[in-house]
């Protein structure tokens, strides 16, 4: 992976383990304290807004692999520490991001001499040809909702009842977003066994995406999902510095008010975007997810030496 991006000319940096403001995620965090400073700071949940700054500082194309730290549920694809590969690429957009998806992948199978269609966990799982959803589509497929109609916490909530969708907790989600989301990985994502790029998701659910410019109510983002779980997240990055002050001050309410995945406001970050950031597309990929995939490991465990 590092030499791929190194061939197109990415440079790799380092960013902060230990923050005073922690964002890029819908994550909870783990907390310390710096006695030298008396401050409290938190581990970092994602690298991205300090990779945006140094788009703004001018390194076009940057990336970092790195740890990152949720303090969250453990599972077979949970880990409370993880490895992250994060790149920003500057004046290209998510569907340039798709494409050079497709193009690591195929040169991670050649250099690791991978079949096109690998075996995980008794599955053919076919990636010579990845398919693309929007994600309103998906979900009313899957569940017979329109989210484009049910576009309310209240409505969302009684057509999920309606559905009689018992395992969607609609109790624990304090927003609209939150609730989209439960409902995509309680009912959709899981059905999603071949590799697919999911595009498209509601401008609630990702508080750092650009808006589609012919749909405000959509974001140009996709997720590269198989067998029920996440590989990839990729999006057109929020460089609007008034879009992105408002959607962090409601991130940052809902923070307020319990949400303990919300995001706080961070002003720095804001002051950046304020002195110019060009349109850029940003980019995530689990490693330890992928390393589970290609060596056909049915837990996180199995791949991380000290879980």
């Amino acid at each position: 992976i590092r030499s791929f991006l190194k061939e197109k000319k990415f440079v790799e940096v380092e960013t902060p383990t230990l923050q005073s403001v922690y964002g890029g995620a819908s994550a909870t965090p783990f907390k310390t304290h710096l006695k030298a400073l008396d401050i409290n700071l938190f581990m970092s949940i994602s690298p991205e807004l300090y990779l945006k700054r140094l788009v703004v500082g001018g390194i076009d194309k940057v990336f970092t692999i790195c740890k990152n730290f949720r303090n969250e549920g453990i599972d077979f694809t949970h880990n409370p520490e993880f490895t992250m590969l994060e790149f920003y690429y500057a004046y290209a957009n998510y569907e340039i991001l798709m494409n050079m998806t497709k193009e690591l992948i195929k040169e991670l199978f050649k250099e690791l001499k991978l079949n096109k269609t690998i075996e995980y966990q008794g599955k053919k799982l076919n990636f010579s040809k990845i398919k693309s959803v929007k994600f309103a589509d998906l979900v009313k497929r899957e569940t017979g909702i329109d989210i484009e109609k049910e576009t309310t916490f209240e409505k969302l909530s009684k057509a999920i009842n309606s559905k009689n969708l018992k395992e969607v907790n609609i109790k624990e989600c304090k927003h609209y977003g939150a609730l989209l989301d439960e409902l995509y990985k309680r009912v959709v994502r899981p059905n999603i066994i071949q590799p697919t790029f999911l595009t498209h998701y509601p401008v609630e659910m990702i508080a750092l995406a650009k808006r589609n410019e012919k749909n405000s109510r959509i974001i140009n983002t996709f997720q590269l999902i198989v067998d029920g779980a996440e590989i990839v997240k990729a999006y057109d990055e929020l460089n609007d510095p008034l879009d992105q002050e408002a959607r962090l001050k409601e991130q940052a309410k809902l923070l307020r008010d319990g949400s303990e995945e919300a995001m706080p406001m961070d002003e720095d970050f804001i002051n950046a975007l304020k002195i110019g950031m060009p349109p850029t597309a940003g980019y995530g990929l689990g490693i330890d997810r992928l390393t589970m995939l290609l060596t056909n490991q049915a837990s996180i465990r199995d791949v991380i030496l000290f879980p």
